[in-house]
């Protein structure tokens, strides 16, 4: 009997504790849109540096056509040879965000824009929809641990 109790207390404490992970608390929403604003401003900008800045150590990206971009050199690496290629004017939108955990969010946006390309000098219509996954740093601030990306539009032809 006690050990039924016990279980069931133990059971709507754990149901108590997650029922309070979804959409961020507001402080920790702040900090995730202020890191995705600081992202949209380095990728437009064409800052690797920036861009970095912003990543964890160990973060993760997935561009659609490519391997994926482990590590921070890695990671470097990849933006270097996109903003060598690509100048972006472009806008994320939020279109979920819901923290999982104390430390761990995803953030899905859609973006849309223009994007210049050097080896052509063509300007194109740019849309993508994103898939962000945050983490928590020991420091308070929210850096993205993977982010993978797709276009909307259609290939040209």
């Amino acid at each position: 009997m006690v050990v039924r109790y016990l279980s069931s207390v133990l059971g709507l404490v754990a149901v108590g504790a997650f029922s309070g992970i979804g959409i961020a608390a507001a402080g920790d929403k702040a900090g995730i849109e202020s890191t995705l604003a600081a992202y949209n401003k380095a990728l437009n900008g064409g800052e690797t540096s920036a861009v970095l800045s912003l990543y964890t150590e160990d973060g993760v990206f997935m561009p659609p056509y490519s391997q994926s971009a482990i590590g921070r050199d890695a990671v470097r690496n990849a933006y270097d040879n996109v903003f060598k290629e690509l100048k972006f004017n472009v806008k994320f939108n939020i279109a979920e965000l819901f923290q999982m955990a104390p430390t761990w969010a995803y953030v899905r946006t859609n973006s849309a824009g223009t994007t210049a390309h050097s080896s052509t000098g063509k300007t194109t219509s740019e849309a993508n929809q994103e898939l962000f996954i945050f983490k928590k740093g020991d420091d308070g601030r929210w850096r993205i641990a993977r982010y993978s990306f797709s276009p909307t539009n259609p290939p040209e032809k």
